[in-house]
């Protein structure tokens, strides 16, 4: 089961259960309306970044399945992707594997540039004070200087 957190106010969340509506007329209508969203999306994304993007909607009930934009430009960006060289394909294709090494490569960078940021302000902080009572608290240069 899955939980989608929605803020309404800041201190007021609401938990949403993502599963089948048994409804089917609700279904259908939320599947409309949610379907005519991803494709707004899609064509903004398309239009904002310059990327070529093609939808494949399938509902189980149908036999056949909506292509986006149409089916033309589908099956053509569709082609366009496949002659590519395996290699190349490879290289463009972004796996959610690749896509969380990079979000983790992307944080440990941040987690080093703050550690640097806070040896920083202590040490700042420790010469801040020791100038305000002239005293070194017995501290030698040795024990004052950051590893």
């Amino acid at each position: 089961m899955v939980f989608i957190l929605l803020q309404i106010h800041p201190r007021k969340e609401i938990k949403i259960k993502h599963e089948e509506i048994p409804d089917k007329d609700r279904r259908n209508a939320t599947f409309l309306k949610r379907t005519k969203g991803l494709k707004k999306k899609a064509n903004e994304l398309s239009i904002l970044c310059g990327v070529d993007i093609g939808l494949v909607i399938h509902k189980k009930e149908q036999s056949n399945a909506a292509l986006w934009p149409s089916p033309e430009s589908f099956g053509s960006r569709l082609q366009e992707f496949l002659e590519f060289r395996n290699e190349e394909r490879k290289r463009r294709m972004t796996t959610h594997e690749g896509l969380m090494k990079q979000m983790v490569q992307g944080e440990m960078e941040n987690l080093e540039k703050m550690k640097k940021a806070i040896q920083l302000k202590e040490s700042r902080q420790l010469v801040m004070k020791s100038m305000q009572t002239d005293s070194f608290n017995g501290f030698g240069i040795d024990q004052l200087r950051m590893p």
